[in-house]
């Protein structure tokens, strides 16, 4: 049997995600939902936020922190962080993650005093640097109410934010990164579909190479009838293949136990696990 590979156009994306999550074990009635938190001035301009997201798993994460360095040190990040906490509990939410704290930021150590647990480290990404994970288990109340008493250093008010708002605040946060880790090229596009010889869809990825010359595996999925005859491993090495074209020199994708198997067995390591009624797990490999 022949196969192609080709772009995914628009009208598949929409299956692809579906296909490739539809064996993660989701919340009855739960919807992804994001939240903006934000610290204005006088004249309402912001200068700290925080933006947080909530999957169909009930896990909470931080997209973004950020405060303006001016305002830095004066207990505005511990607020945001209160904040986002609070939202995910009244949520429902039994963890919150961040996974993508950089060295460079200086955030690490703040996290850490409020009761976040390190559970991975990736070096060289971006290059030069190193990204870690950190996550808290929200039902440790007690030790939840004594962080924060301990660290409730700050005076500052607290409002919701529109979707706007959000892209300011993740734009504010994008310059100070690029100080740091310059960005190389716009984000590039990569997404795949494969089809049998009958033009029937049987696979399909969302991916593409950021700025930091990453390929991110955002979804993978094979049918299961085909995955027997290697369509997965030709599908992710075609990927690979043209994201080193492009200039990646890492790859980076994350998923469930089956999922984790497949990647571990095309050289990806495992940089944390994510523990919980199912396991998620974290991987990245160096092209």
């Amino acid at each position: 049997m022949e196969y192609q590979i080709r772009p995914c156009e628009d009208s598949n994306a929409d299956y692809i995600w579906e296909m490739g999550f539809q064996d993660v074990q989701t919340e009855e009635n739960a919807r992804e939902e994001r939240f903006v938190f934000k610290v204005v001035d006088e004249r309402g301009a912001i200068f700290g936020g925080c933006v947080l997201d909530i999957d169909e798993t009930k896990t909470a994460e931080f997209d973004r922190l950020w405060v303006d360095e001016c305002y830095r040190r004066r207990g505005l990040g511990s607020a945001l962080i209160r904040a986002a906490e609070r939202k995910a509990r009244e949520m429902g939410c039994r963890m919150i993650v961040n996974a993508y704290t950089f060295d460079f930021q200086l955030a690490r150590e703040l996290f850490e005093r409020y009761g976040y647990q390190h559970i991975g480290t990736v070096k060289d990404w971006p290059k030069g640097h190193e990204c870690y994970t950190l996550v808290k288990d929200l039902n440790r109340v007690e030790e939840i109410r004594v962080s924060a008493a301990r660290f409730d250093l700050a005076p500052f008010e607290i409002e919701p934010g529109n979707e706007e708002d959000g892209e300011m605040i993740a734009e504010r946060l994008e310059a100070f990164n690029r100080t740091y880790a310059p960005r190389s090229h716009g984000y590039l596009d990569m997404n795949k579909v494969v089809t049998d010889d009958t033009g029937r869809l049987i696979a399909g990825c969302i991916v593409g190479v950021s700025g930091w010359d990453t390929l991110h595996i955002d979804v993978f999925w094979v049918d299961e009838s085909f995955r027997a005859c290697g369509v997965d491993s030709y599908l992710l090495g075609e990927i690979e293949r043209e994201a080193k074209a492009k200039g990646a020199y890492f790859s980076s994708t994350a998923g469930i136990d089956v999922q984790a198997a497949f990647f571990k067995r095309h050289g990806y390591t495992v940089s944390a696990v994510l523990e919980g009624p199912q396991k998620w797990y974290m991987m990245h490999k160096h092209l």
